[in-house]
């Protein structure tokens, strides 16, 4: 019987990509097979392979034809994550097997500044949601996020009345605007010293900052997020080709 985790099919891509590690398969070293898999993760072979074609699309593994899956170059760079893959943080943060929480720091509604303006396509004063968050497992903390998303995109005052706990995304998607996309820099850097002080985050250390606009399939601007990641907790990856 299929026993697919929380987290569905990025949940075994995860498990895959943890298994390569730990059986340790380097550059052309060649997978189980797709029934030695699928018994070992309990799921079926159709889902199997859609995890398998998420790390193909990440050059991670190859499939051959008529030999099978084999370990490429682009799994040598990979800790956990592309860099060019899109995901919400709490899909991220799961995905390196953290259990973790959130605490809302503050959220309001305020006036955009001439850079969240610019970055969400509005105009300087338009009105936005601030969030401010804090993710951490066992205590420690994990990621330190800033979000702007245009009131404009709520109705009827129902800003208020959202669990700022759960995940940005799935809300969004529930009001039919599910970000598909964005545009990112990455950066290495400090969490700014004053939130450092106020959230008493002196220990937090070197971050990857993560600054983005995120886009719904229609291509409006619906978030625009800084994301200060614990350099000791994440590694993130890219391929170049």
């Amino acid at each position: 019987m299929e026993k697919l985790k929380t987290g569905g099919i990025e949940w075994l891509r995860s498990s895959v990509l943890e298994m390569i590690r730990d059986d340790g398969l380097t550059l052309g070293d060649k997978l189980p097979s797709e029934k030695e898999m699928s018994e070992r993760f309990h799921v079926s072979r159709p889902t199997l392979r859609e995890a398998l074609k998420l790390l193909e699309q990440d050059s991670i593994i190859e499939a051959q034809q008529g030999k099978g899956r084999f370990v490429t170059a682009g799994a040598m760079l990979t800790i956990a994550r592309p860099i060019t893959k899109f995901e919400s943080v709490s899909d991220m943060v799961r995905s390196h097997g953290y259990v973790a929480e959130t605490s809302i720091l503050g959220f309001s509604t305020i006036p955009a500044d001439a850079e969240v303006a610019a970055a969400l396509g509005i105009a300087v004063d338009d009105p936005v949601m601030r969030v401010e968050r804090l993710r951490h497992a066992n205590g420690e903390p994990l990621v330190y996020s800033l979000d702007w998303i245009p009131v404009a995109l709520f109705h009827d005052g129902q800003q208020g009345r959202m669990d700022w706990a759960g995940s940005i995304v799935e809300m969004l998607t529930e009001m039919d605007r599910r970000p598909i996309a964005s545009t990112a820099n990455i950066s290495a850097t400090m969490l700014p010293e004053l939130v450092a002080k106020l959230h008493k985050l002196e220990q937090f250390g070197p971050a990857l900052l993560i600054e983005e606009t995120c886009f719904s399939d229609d291509g409006t601007r619906v978030i625009f997020a800084k994301d200060y990641h614990r350099g000791s907790a994440f590694s993130f990856s890219f391929v170049r080709k």
